[in-house]
């Protein structure tokens, strides 16, 4: 696949999410790599509710913003960052996913107004217990109209593949129930059970995705039902793949057990992460 395709798909992907969500700007982006691969994949995304939307129902948690980044094994890329995007100043709610060639690979997560993200959890392992996986939760972050993040790589892993997901949530008082699964192809290992009413809960998939060719490459990835796709990358390009999706719950204790899936199989020890988002 060529890389103009890749970008005109990116484009179309975010036209398609976006629909009836209000105003919204969208800055997918690509640098070529050797022989004219994407050494590095990028999308950013920022929402504007309706007025009357807005009023109606301040005190409700609502995704305000998401941002991926994606480099290519062998790429010279020291510290991965996301597009810029526009956050609200202050109070946000901030999760930030990584996926990385090896648990060795991440030194730190970062963003460019100096806010600290907290891990959920611990680094993790996937992908036959090679790869790394982690998540962080940034609490009351300042933000501003040009929010970056960035997964900073420790020293001698400068080209090492890895990737980045960023979903920024309005409303929020903190986090609640969270899982995460290596064991599974396409969900968790066991369901989730939410802790209170009107919450948004985000996934995070890191599928062990070898299916990659110069014959075929593409592997594309999808969603649980009624649940909003923020972003993808695939294999294609030797990337550490992945996706993210949220999805808002009614009533608490709700159990949740989402199931992702591909148009290509994939190994049964991804990664997913599972986390509430509470108003």
């Amino acid at each position: 696949m060529t890389a103009p395709f890749m970008r005109r798909g990116l484009i179309a992907l975010s036209a398609l999410v976006l629909t009836a969500c209000g105003n919204r700007s969208a800055s997918p982006s690509s640098i070529a790599g050797a022989a004219g691969v994407p050494g590095y994949l990028a999308g950013a995304t920022a929402y504007t509710l309706p007025a009357k939307a807005s009023l109606a129902k301040p005190q409700a948690v609502a995704v305000m913003a998401h941002a991926y980044a994606a480099n290519s094994d062998g790429t010279d890329l020291p510290v991965l960052s996301t597009p810029p995007v526009a956050i609200p100043a202050h109070g946000a709610l901030v999760l930030v996913q990584v996926l990385t060639q090896s648990p060795a690979t991440l030194q730190s997560v970062q963003d460019n107004q100096g806010n600290v993200y907290s891990p959920i959890g611990s680094m993790q392992t996937y992908s036959d217990q090679k790869a790394g996986t982690a998540l962080f939760v940034g609490r009351d972050v300042r933000g501003g109209a040009g929010q970056t993040w960035s997964l900073v790589k420790a020293p001698g892993h400068a080209s090492d593949e890895a990737s980045l997901y960023v979903v920024v949530l309005s409303g929020a008082s903190d986090i609640g129930a969270w899982g995460f699964s290596n064991s599974s192809p396409y969900g968790l290992s066991t369901p989730l059970q939410t802790t209170a009413a009107g919450s948004i809960v985000v996934s995070f998939w890191g599928p062990a995705d070898y299916s990659s060719s110069a014959r075929d490459p593409y592997n594309p990835y999808f969603a649980p039902a009624g649940w909003t796709l923020g972003g993808q990358n695939d294999n294609g390009y030797d990337q550490c793949s992945g996706a993210y999706a949220w999805v808002r719950t009614t009533a608490a204790h709700a159990v949740l057990d989402p199931e992702w899936s591909s148009k290509k199989s994939v190994k049964a020890n991804g990664s997913m992460w599972l986390v509430e988002v509470r108003r």
